[in-house]
């Protein structure tokens, strides 16, 4: 039976939540917790609890956070409504996409087997073959050749839906750093202040070196819950000094395969390790260990300007890169 008031570690073992992910909903209003008389942390109420199982649940169902929040919101149904006619609308737009390609392949497949003698290339390429599949598709009149189009347009559309579309191969440039690291409860929290702090108190936007920053999980969070830790490492110039608790680090650079998300998508690691894994042009090139993420960062993307405008605490940062260390392949 569940507590009428739970701590964020107890909630984020609960739901399998990263307390980062707690802190970010409510940042963006999905939830509120709430400080307890004489109580150190912060506590979430059962209503709040049953809130956070809401939106979960809706973030599986592959809605934004702007949709879930009209949805759980709404005092009436009237706004769920709307938002799942929109979501229908968009599957059963995939699902007509998904189908062209199906009946595309099938397509081609006859012609294969009808000349499994030849090569596939000869096969599907020649301008005699390819006029003959053609043939096989074109349409005995308006209406059909009116599906057809659509059919194609469909393929399109999941060509473009089918993969990511802005993996770069980026390199990053070597430097020096300033190092915050927390393991406890909410250490994304924790590091992200002391690394506000010292970049303010240090004015590290009037140094005229680069301002970038990176973050990581170290120690990754354990498969059943609990706690876990994480890194920033703010660029710095090779002479500035570091006050403890931070540390001076080096940090050597390389080449990633970088994905921009928005805070919040962190799902989409699965994504970008999949285009990883099968790009035919890069491996990757990581630690080999998930203590660290196995090499892999998270670019908290200008925060040049975000630090600037923040005068205190740490500041909200709308956008990510991840990065993966990539190599070409073949390369040892």
């Amino acid at each position: 039976m569940e507590q009428e008031q739970m701590t964020v570690t107890q909630v984020s073992r609960l739901l399998g939540l990263s307390t980062r992910m707690l802190r970010y909903y409510e940042e963006q209003g999905l939830v509120e917790s709430m400080r307890r008389e004489g109580y150190a942390y912060r506590v979430y109420d059962r209503e709040a609890v049953s809130r956070l199982r809401q939106v979960i649940l809706l973030r599986k169902l592959r809605l934004p956070l702007r949709q879930i929040r009209q949805v759980v919101d709404d005092p009436t149904a009237q706004e769920a409504i709307r938002v799942f006619q929109e979501k229908l609308a968009e599957l059963d737009g995939e699902m007509d996409a998904l189908s062209a390609i199906r009946d595309i392949l099938a397509g081609l497949l006859d012609v294969l087997k009808s000349r499994y003698w030849m090569p596939a290339g000869r096969a599907l390429l020649e301008d005699a073959q390819l006029a003959e599949m053609a043939q096989a598709f074109a349409p005995p009149n308006l209406q059909i050749q009116k599906e057809r189009a659509k059919k194609m347009e469909d393929l399109d559309r999941a060509e473009e839906t089918a993969k990511l579309q802005d993996v770069r191969i980026v390199h990053l440039p070597a430097s020096a750093v300033a190092a915050a690291h927390y393991i406890g409860p909410d250490p994304e929290s924790h590091a992200g202040r002391m690394i506000a702090d010292f970049a303010r108190q240090s004015r590290i936007w009037e140094t005229g070196s680069s301002v970038r920053l990176y973050g990581f999980n170290s120690p990754n969070p354990p498969p059943g819950g609990g706690e876990y830790g994480y890194a920033f490492w703010l660029t710095i110039p090779e002479d500035m000094e570091v006050p403890a608790p931070l540390e001076k680090k080096y940090f050597p650079g390389g080449a990633y395969a970088a994905h921009c998300i928005r805070m919040g998508d962190f799902h989409q690691w699965a994504w970008l390790a999949r285009w990883v894994e099968e790009s035919p042009e890069y491996e990757a090139n990581g630690s080999g260990s998930p203590e660290d993420m196995f090499g892999g960062l998270e670019e908290h993307l200008n925060y040049y300007d975000h630090i600037r405008s923040t005068p205190e605490g740490e500041p909200e940062i709308p956008q990510l890169d991840l990065l993966i260390p990539v190599k070409p392949r073949g390369i040892r």
